[in-house]
């Protein structure tokens, strides 16, 4: 009988330290997930620039670094979204979209080849 009783409180005791390593081993993994949680949000965001009535709208837009903007033409014809020495939509129908994610901070000026006097700038913060 008392050799029972040694082997559950062994047993016991084994599984009260699993236990415990479990939960520091929760504990540890909710502490990163919450500390790495505002990089993935901001590799994840995304902002929106329409392009409507020969404009981008907004015409200035400020980001977080690592965000991805998307660049919809809602207008009646096509046109670009061009940075110099960077990135180039090549001709955006109406109804489609280009996006750019931008890793760094900064401002980028971009504008349409096609109507040069469409221009915005992209702030990354």
């Amino acid at each position: 009988m008392e050799a029972n009783r040694n082997s559950l409180r062994g047993l016991f005791g084994a599984a009260l330290a699993i236990g415990a390593v479990a939960t520091m081993a929760l504990a540890t993994i909710g502490l990163l997930n919450a500390a790495s949680a505002d990089p993935l949000a901001r590799a994840s965001a995304s902002k929106q620039v329409k392009i409507v009535n020969f404009a981008f709208r907004p015409a200035t837009l400020t980001v977080a670094a690592g965000t991805k903007v998307e660049f919809h033409n809602d207008g009646d014809v096509a046109h670009t979204v061009t940075r110099k020495n960077g990135f180039d939509s090549k001709r955006i129908p109406p109804g489609s979209s280009f996006s750019v994610r931008f890793k760094s901070p900064g401002t980028f000026a971009y504008h349409c080849k096609i109507h040069p006097e469409m221009r915005g700038k992209v702030i990354v913060q």
